[in-house]
């Protein structure tokens, strides 16, 4: 199904809460096992990371994700944590709503904590309101799902700039000619690349360039200059400059010192994930 009729099946639907607890690891409702359940299991982590395997699925989970089990999907969660966990756990019976996969949801401003504390304040409310929890419910769900929609359009984004990136980075590179190609504005895709790297478009770009030249530098006779314009530097100038900033010496003082060095030693790290 669609998001649209995933909203609707919510909209319509009459969710109902048969589980929520807030506990840690140490508390004996954690259930270490291989198990499933015959209604939607959300988590919410408050503190701590853990892996979890669903059916065969392996996902790796931190602080504010929220997870989602459907119905009947198996699942693992392990019982050894770098640090100690606590989570809000919901078990919510919509049996309409379907879904095709588990769901992974990094919470961005509290939005998605919010409502899960929403629901489990009203859980342990007397007595419980049902419209305010029925209607929460609806919300929290709703919001889950339009998360995961907006991550993967950023991912769908991003893949296409990485690649186009990673295909012309010796050449002449715009944020007018990336955001072009998803039709979107130049800021939101700033902010996205940002988030998605750590870096910004040009900071990512002369990274890939820095690399290549690297293996210029130490696997060929070529000049420094012609390296330079090779890479996609738009002057010696700059990329002296860059380099230099990167590394903490010359393109030249580079060459002299690693050129008797086998070449991954030289290269020193690798270039951004493209995936």
């Amino acid at each position: 199904m669609n998001l649209e009729e995933n909203y609707k099946i919510i909209q319509d639907g009459h969710p109902r809460l048969r589980f929520c607890e807030q506990f840690d690891d140490t508390s004996s409702i954690w259930n270490y096992s291989r198990h499933s359940h015959p209604y939607l299991e959300l988590m919410y982590f408050l503190e701590g990371k853990g892996n979890i395997t669903v059916s065969d699925k392996h996902l790796s989970i931190s602080l504010f994700d929220t997870v989602v089990y459907p119905a009947w999907w198996e699942h693992q969660e392990d019982a050894v944590s770098e640090r100690r966990r606590r989570i809000i756990c919901l078990w919510v019976d919509l049996p309409e709503l379907t879904l095709d996969a588990p769901l992974q949801v990094r919470d961005e401003g509290d939005a998605l904590g919010d409502v899960f504390r929403l629901v489990y304040r009203e859980a342990k409310r007397e007595p419980q309101d049902a419209a305010v929890l029925e209607y929460s419910l609806k919300l929290l769900l709703t919001l889950v799902l339009r998360s995961q929609a907006e991550a993967r359009l950023q991912e769908g984004h991003l893949a296409v700039v990485l690649q186009y990136i990673h295909t012309y980075y010796t050449g002449r590179i715009t944020l007018d000619d990336l955001a072009e190609l998803e039709h979107i504005s130049k800021s939101y895709l700033s902010r996205l690349f940002k988030k998605r790297t750590g870096m910004t478009v040009v900071e990512y770009v002369n990274h890939l360039r820095l690399d290549a030249a690297r293996r210029l530098l130490v696997g060929t006779a070529q000049g420094v200059n012609e390296i330079a314009y090779q890479t996609g530097f738009e002057s010696p100038k700059y990329f002296y400059r860059t380099f230099k900033t990167a590394f903490g010496e010359s393109p030249a003082s580079f060459r002299k010192r690693y050129k008797n060095v086998p070449r991954e030693d030289a290269q020193g790290g690798a270039k951004p994930d493209a995936t």
